[in-house]
């Protein structure tokens, strides 16, 4: 079963969503806020803190659109071809390791075996 069958997109365009729905949800409160009289345009309130909130959440999603923002970093925009030759090469940096942790324990043990065996 593929990635993206199974309904993961890349990370980027997940983060882009979320940061987009809570971008736009933001503003529509503040739009609601402002109809009902609970916020003023005029008059700096927690309500602005909403629409700051949003816009920062829409520029950070736009941003997602460029490789070289420090959100490429944490989103990265790549195929499922590049996710999955990173993740083979994660798990075999793991199992390398391993390995050398195993041999060495391995060889830790036969030392002291050896070491045992001498005072006895």
């Amino acid at each position: 079963m593929s990635v993206t069958s199974a309904g993961m997109d890349e990370p980027s365009k997940a983060a882009k969503r979320v940061l987009l729905g809570t971008g736009f949800g933001l503003i529509l409160l503040c739009g609601f806020a402002i109809i009902e009289g609970r916020m003023q345009v005029n008059e700096i309130g927690i309500g602005h803190l909403f629409l700051i909130t949003a816009i920062i959440c829409l520029t950070m999603s736009k941003m997602l659109d460029y490789q070289t923002s420090f959100l490429s970093e944490y989103f990265p925009n790549e195929t499922e071809k590049e996710l999955k030759l990173r993740v083979d090469e994660e798990m075999n940096q793991m199992n390398y390791e391993n390995r050398v942790g195993n041999a060495w324990a391995e060889l830790e043990s036969k030392v002291l075996a050896t070491e045992i065996g001498a005072e006895e």
